[in-house]
């Protein structure tokens, strides 16, 4: 007696399987997407405890004031070494240097190689900056140290001690999604919060 064997699948075999990766797909994509979009924010806020944990260990291991400057106009996170000697005018003269740079840069372009550029404050250098993420803003920045602010550039002072200036900064994505970052300044505890 001949056995017959059975090779392949049959056609209904194949649509069922085909239908079952279907419905897998169909649910796992909104999931894919929704952690995408979200992704942007996360980084964004991880970026603000970054710079904050970076400059909270440059000032206590220099033994020196360390700023960090919010700036809404341009999005972006710069933190800068304070000499010994810089006095509130000094800080006050970066601030504005530092939201004259958009415009400085402009007429930079236009101006001839040979012209002298003008002379940076040495009393306040930057070392680190960084830029959020493509779609994500600073909505809002909220500090017990109102008179550090010029033209939407905020700064933060940390000090020798481990200790900083108060203050929440307020992150919003595209879609409307926002994180909350809120820094103790006696402990250096950031805390996230995502609404």
């Amino acid at each position: 007696m001949r056995k017959r064997g059975r090779s392949g699948f049959t056609l209904i075999e194949m649509m069922l399987i085909v239908v079952i990766m279907l419905l897998a797909s169909a649910l796992a994509v909104p999931s894919f997407v929704r952690s995408y979009r979200g992704a942007k924010l996360r980084t964004a806020a991880r970026t603000v405890v970054m710079v904050h944990r970076h400059a909270r260990s440059m000032a206590v291991l220099g033994q020196k004031e360390v700023g960090v400057l919010f700036d809404i106009a341009q999005q972006h996170l710069e933190v800068v070494s304070i000499g010994t000697e810089t006095s509130a005018n000094d800080k006050s003269k970066f601030l504005e240097q530092s939201a004259d740079r958009a415009a400085d840069s402009a007429i930079q372009a236009g101006k001839d190689s040979d012209e002298e550029e003008p002379k940076a404050n040495p009393t306040v250098v930057s070392e680190l900056t960084r830029k959020l993420p493509d779609g994500v803003k600073i909505d809002s920045f909220e500090s017990e140290k109102v008179e550090q602010e010029v033209d939407g550039i905020y700064w933060v002072t940390y000090h020798p001690n481990g200790m900083s200036d108060p203050y929440t900064v307020r992150l919003v994505d595209d879609n409307q999604k926002a994180a909350v970052v809120e820094v103790d300044p006696i402990s250096g505890k950031a805390k996230v919060e995502y609404e």
